[in-house]
């Protein structure tokens, strides 16, 4: 495994983690967490290293599993697996609508889509196709960042 849960984190007294969103100050004790969810953690999360590397994973299992063979079922299975249940109607045609967008822009570029499937320590499965994979890790990478995925109440 690349990565592994940890309960220890290093801390800085002047600097949080960047990944803790909201944390309170260390001078003083915090009785309930603020909730928020800015364009600035979007930023974070759309770019960071972790968010990239796992939504590419998760892309090439949803293209490389024989049970999917539409983007309809892939669709399901990324929501069930990321939002713990199925997707709405409109939020399936929000997704096919972004993937045919990624796949254009993908197989206009392809350096970016090689870009974008070079993040991470992960090895990729190079014989997924490089264009459908960006296109789906692109995708994948709207469902990790929704707020009801970053934050469950």
């Amino acid at each position: 495994a690349v990565y592994r849960r940890s309960l220890y984190v290093f801390w800085r007294r002047i600097i949080a983690p960047t990944m803790f969103f909201d944390v309170a100050s260390r001078q003083s004790c915090s009785v309930r967490a603020v909730r928020t969810n800015t364009p600035l953690h979007a930023l974070l999360t759309l770019n960071e290293t972790t968010y990239v590397e796992c939504s590419r994973v998760l892309a090439e299992q949803l293209l490389t599993d024989p049970q999917l063979t539409d983007d309809a079922a892939r669709i399901r299975t990324a929501c069930l697996r990321i939002l713990s249940r199925p997707p709405l109607p409109n939020e399936v045609t929000v997704l096919q609508n972004g993937l045919r967008r990624s796949r254009r822009e993908y197989s206009a570029e392809p350096t970016f889509a090689e870009q974008l499937l070079s993040v991470g320590d992960s090895p990729r499965n190079t014989s997924v196709d490089t264009t459908e994979h960006a296109a789906w890790t692109s995708a994948c990478l709207i469902l990790l960042n929704l707020d009801e995925t970053l934050n469950h109440e």
